[in-house]
């Protein structure tokens, strides 16, 4: 009876092993499905100055702001965050894919600290154009980010007036902080999300780059899964 008892405990514990592997597959895999749907909004990773018009080549109105954007990962999440300094519209803006390919959901943080819900999807040159959820009220009803190459970017946000028309608030115009890579040449990759690679992480006594604090994080919490998805990558590109 012992023995058996024994059997049956053993089996019990491989069971439950394989179910928490399995289960950390999963979340690992729903993650891993958000990165790439944002994939092509990665370009956004950085630190960026910003010069604002209300109206293009008039200073009256103009102001300064900054921008630093990250990934927000998490075992079974993704998502892009932007945390604006000196905006005059917004606050933050974080983005996450929605329920459909190439469609976006944005919770953005405004200047007084209330929040407010954007949904979207990417519109021509890449663009990404997201719409408040509840139509009229005043301040950003409306954002318009336009990457135009890996060291320029546009923000335009517009509110809305009371026949629900989109009006102008201004435009910012973003330029890369620091050194940006130049056409054609090469440089580190970010080991999770195969983006400009800017920070060092070790492991094992091998170094490996990411492109920000959220990617190091989520490294740093289990580099043999994230080494583990970087040679699937690979092995998938070969095939």
């Amino acid at each position: 009876m012992r023995a058996t008892a024994s059997l049956l405990s053993a089996a019990t514990l491989v069971t439950l092993a394989g179910a928490v592997t399995w289960g950390a597959d999963a979340t690992s895999a729903g993650r891993r499905e958000a990165q790439a749907a944002l994939k092509e909004f990665g370009g956004l990773v950085g630190d960026w100055r910003g010069s604002a018009q209300v109206e293009r080549g008039k200073t009256k109105g103009a102001w300064q702001e900054d921008a630093s954007w990250a990934w927000k990962l998490t075992a079974d999440s993704a998502a892009l965050e932007g945390k604006i300094t000196r905006g005059k519209y917004l606050k933050s803006l974080l983005v996450k894919p929605g329920d459909k390919a190439h469609t976006y959901t944005a919770e953005a943080v405004l200047p007084d600290g209330t929040t407010r819900s954007f949904s979207g999807k990417a519109a021509a040159k890449k663009a990404l154009l997201l719409t408040a959820d509840q139509a009229g009220g005043d301040g950003v009803k409306r954002i318009t980010l336009t990457p135009l190459h890996d060291t320029r970017l546009l923000l335009l946000l517009e509110g809305q007036d009371l026949d629900k028309d989109f009006t102008r608030l201004g435009e910012v115009g973003y330029t890369r902080k620091g050194v940006a890579f130049a056409a054609g040449e090469s440089g580190p990759v970010c080991i999770v999300t195969e983006g400009r690679g800017t920070m060092p992480v070790s492991y094992k006594g091998k170094t490996y780059y990411v492109c920000c604090s959220g990617c190091k994080d989520l490294f740093n919490e289990n580099p043999e899964a994230i080494l583990a998805e970087a040679a699937e990558r690979e092995k998938a590109k070969k095939k």
